[in-house]
């Protein structure tokens, strides 16, 4: 089982009070159902010059670039967003830069998924449920848990372009690294 054969994934992001208010960087790591790392998610370099506007509610705003890495440090996917202020889009590429397609916020807590040639491939929603917002402790340390379920027959490019939704679920609802995202429940 990995990254993108998985029914279930936990992305997990750095939880605590300090770090809600101080986050600068965008980093998430993912698990499956079993506990066991699948992949990290990391920005290919630090903010630079933005780590001021990163640490307010702007944050959102700026842009990202992340990369998707399984847990051996191959690439497997890329996500990135430029500067936004309303209409987000966020692109996801293939380790070699090839498009894979795009992701826009719809609403408040959806995310249409297109392909590369901007053709609608549907709702995450629809494709694959993500419940963001779980309280969780992993290694004895508070986290955020989302949970992505994963429908087995969903084919290529919509499963690589639903999991990137949820890896980046802040980054496309133009929430960055300083708003907490969803309501929190206990994670089950």
């Amino acid at each position: 089982m990995d990254l993108f054969t998985a029914p279930t994934l936990f992305v997990e992001h750095p939880g605590g009070f300090r770090r809600a208010l101080w986050r600068t960087t965008y980093d998430v790591s993912v698990y499956d159902e079993h506990d066991r790392a699948l992949a990290t998610v990391g920005e290919r370099s630090g903010p630079g010059p933005l780590s001021l506007v990163r640490a307010t509610g702007f944050s959102g705003h700026t842009p990202f670039d992340l990369r998707v890495a399984l847990p051996d440090g191959r690439e497997v996917l890329g996500i990135r967003k430029s500067f936004s202020v309303r209409h987000t889009r966020v692109f996801v590429t293939d380790p070699s830069g090839v498009s894979l397609g795009s992701l826009a916020r719809q609403g408040p807590s959806d995310i249409v998924l297109a392909d590369g040639t901007g053709t609608p491939l549907g709702r995450l929603g629809d494709l694959a449920p993500l419940r963001v917002g779980a309280l969780a402790t992993r290694d004895g340390r508070r986290v955020r848990r989302d949970v992505l379920r994963l429908h087995p027959d969903l084919g290529s490019p919509a499963r690589q372009l639903a999991i990137a939704a949820a890896l980046a679920w802040d980054i496309v609802h133009n929430r960055g690294t300083t708003k907490p995202s969803g309501s929190a429940w206990p994670a089950g």
